[in-house]
């Protein structure tokens, strides 16, 4: 039981998270490009006023739907045998073609606007780019932490060991 309340809080953590950011992000455009896009977008229909609430719980929907693409593709069970590198090239396949069915059924932007599509994919590597190097940075300090503390059970290890040696 107390695993799946741990799951379920690292699922709601990386829900809000990728919300919170994406919010961010989209105002920091609405900022800047907002009164232009209103023309275009329903995401920007406010222009550089603010974000209506249909957008708001589109993008919380969206949010879910990436973390659920994640957690299926970092599931134990169903891809437990892939290379890590093909997992995550699926993965974001995936969160692409999701993306592209929220900006097709709620009309983020045109989809016949190039400029809009150059946008949506220059950001969107963007994030990866931005949200891999942070991935990495935390594998390698984990990574760090852990060959520390193996080295200090080895260091007690060895200890103990010459301890009962001379007894």
């Amino acid at each position: 039981m107390k695993d799946k309340v741990l799951v379920l809080y690292k699922i709601i953590s990386q829900i809000l998270i990728i919300f919170s950011v994406t919010l961010l992000f989209i105002a920091f455009i609405g900022i800047a490009v907002g009164e232009y896009a209103k023309e275009y977008s329903t995401m920007f229909s406010l222009g550089n006023k603010g974000m209506s609430f249909d957008i708001i719980f589109q993008i919380l929907l969206s949010s879910v739907v990436v973390s659920l693409i994640n957690q299926i593709f970092y599931s134990k069970k169903l891809f437990k045998n892939m290379m890590t590198l093909w997992k995550r090239v699926l993965m974001i396949i995936s969160i692409i073609a999701a993306i592209v069915v929220f900006i097709i059924c709620f009309k983020w932007f045109p989809i016949n606007l190039v400029e809009a599509w150059i946008g949506f994919f220059v950001s969107f590597g963007g994030f990866f780019l931005v949200s891999t190097a942070i991935m990495i940075t935390k594998t390698k300090r984990e990574a760090k932490k852990y060959e520390e503390l193996l080295e200090n059970y080895k260091k007690k290890r060895s200890k103990e060991e010459d301890n009962n040696e001379s007894n």
